[in-house]
């Protein structure tokens, strides 16, 4: 059986004034991977792609570490611990803020929201639809909580409505007034908040690098050329930039209508094997491995690092999504 355990952000601390950027310390991070290295053996891309060929298998409590986005903070903090306990990861990089120093919708939604109230935020957009004499209808509290499960109703009806209801042009505008009120330059944020091409070439020498998608936008819910040139273009700027053609693609946001057949015919084309969604189970095995389930770091280890091995192990769910 194989877990996949994700994660995103990691730092020494979340002080920002409006709590809306979540993840772990440095000190939590190596306490997780303590709790999940007694109760199983870590793998990394080259053991699940050995065990897809069928020239070997993978432990019968296998996990797998992973991150998404590409942060910075990553290389910084967490490869250095995973470094020197001896433990493989993948990081599923998004290309186009590299490459062009921007900052991908959802980052900005994360950082405005970390230094600006829900209401206030919301305020902004009821002005900007008011100019454009548009009427506003946030989502359903429980279609949103569905998806963004750690929010309140308020905060999840707000990031459900920017990522997947706001038309994407209206959603940079607003943004992009956010953050110019809050004092940020979108350029040199970007520099600070995402990896270089220098760590993403020391990743992928270590079999440790992954697609993300380019612009970090949904691929299911793109028509299936927007999806395939998505992800054309994260694959093919990522072996440009490191010489290596990436294994495995993590799909962004991760929800079953967020994972495209297209997405994954185009990554396959490109030579990638494997790929993860992020529905919360298990893979009892590696068929259709272009549609690997993947756990939430709060899902596997709660915080706090207590052992789960008899919910994880004994009691959980098995993958069902896009099952061949």
């Amino acid at each position: 059986m194989l877990i996949a355990v994700n994660y995103h952000y990691i730092r020494e601390r979340f002080n920002e004034p409006y709590p809306s950027i979540f993840g772990v310390t440095p000190t939590e991070f190596t306490d997780q991977l303590d709790v999940l290295g007694t109760e199983a053996t870590f793998v990394g891309a080259s053991d699940v792609l050995e065990a897809i060929d069928g020239g070997g298998r993978l432990p019968e409590r296998a996990v797998m570490i992973t991150f998404d986005d590409g942060l910075a903070e990553q290389f910084e903090l967490a490869w250095p611990i995973l470094k020197a306990k001896g433990i493989p990861a993948v990081f599923f990089v998004n290309t186009k803020p590299i490459e062009e120093h921007s900052i991908t919708a959802t980052h900005k939604i994360h950082i405005v929201r970390a230094y600006a109230s829900t209401r206030d935020i919301l305020d902004t957009i009821q002005r900007f639809f008011d100019e454009q004499s548009l009427a506003l209808s946030l989502p359903d509290a429980s279609e949103a909580c569905s998806v963004y499960r750690y929010d309140e109703p308020e905060a999840a009806q707000l990031k459900y409505f920017l990522n997947y209801r706001l038309d994407e042009q209206l959603k940079d505008d607003i943004l992009n007034a956010c953050l110019a009120d809050l004092g940020f330059d979108e350029r040199e944020l970007s520099r600070k908040l995402y990896m270089s091409r220098a760590q993403l070439q020391i990743l992928a020498h270590n079999d440790s690098l992954g697609a993300h998608g380019h612009t970090h936008r949904a691929l299911g819910l793109m028509s299936d050329q927007e999806a395939r040139d998505d992800v054309e273009l994260s694959i093919c700027k990522l072996r440009e930039w490191t010489g290596i053609t990436v294994p495995a693609l993590s799909y962004p946001f991760g929800f079953q209508d967020a994972c495209s057949q297209a997405a994954a015919t185009a990554a396959q084309d490109l030579g990638v094997r494997f790929a993860f969604t992020m529905e919360r189970a298990a893979n009892t095995d590696l068929q259709s491995p272009m549609f690997l389930a993947r756990f939430s770091n709060n899902d596997a280890v709660p915080n706090g690092g207590s052992s789960v091995s008899g919910r994880i192990w004994n009691d959980i769910e098995i993958r069902s999504w896009f099952r061949a």
